[in-house]
């Protein structure tokens, strides 16, 4: 989510009104849907990851690049989005065989957006 946002704050060029825009989309559903992960841990007993040096530190995700290209942000959050998918598909099977069924439809709700996510990006690269 915060690759995301620092892309929507950054992003210039000729494709800067739609991609600000799409951007701007996606963090904010990324935002509603880790509000909700975050309140599943809760009643989990689980706390969510701080400070932020922690979250960067534990992430599978790379921070956001210094300067990229409009084409090199839509290509980072493709690849992130997949990864995101790679990683919650992990977390349903886990779930699954522990019996966390809330977890596992949580994160499939998170993986058809994360999908949804993919086919916009992909799109606007022509892949």
């Amino acid at each position: 989510m915060q690759k995301t946002w620092v892309y929507h704050w950054n992003v210039v060029g000729s494709d800067f009104f739609q991609l600000h825009e799409a951007f701007g989309d996606q963090y904010t559903i990324m935002q509603t849907e880790l509000d909700r992960l975050t309140e599943h841990m809760r009643y989990l007993r689980m706390k969510a990851v701080a400070p932020i040096g922690k979250v960067v530190e534990n992430s599978e995700i790379s921070e956001a690049s210094i300067n990229p290209t409009d084409k090199m942000m839509v290509s980072q959050l493709l690849t992130d989005n997949k990864k995101m998918i790679d990683l919650l598909t992990s977390v349903i099977e886990t779930a699954e065989k522990t019996k966390q069924y809330t977890t596992s439809n949580i994160s499939q709700d998170l993986i058809e957006t994360h999908g949804k996510f993919v086919w916009m990006l992909r799109s606007f690269l022509k892949e």
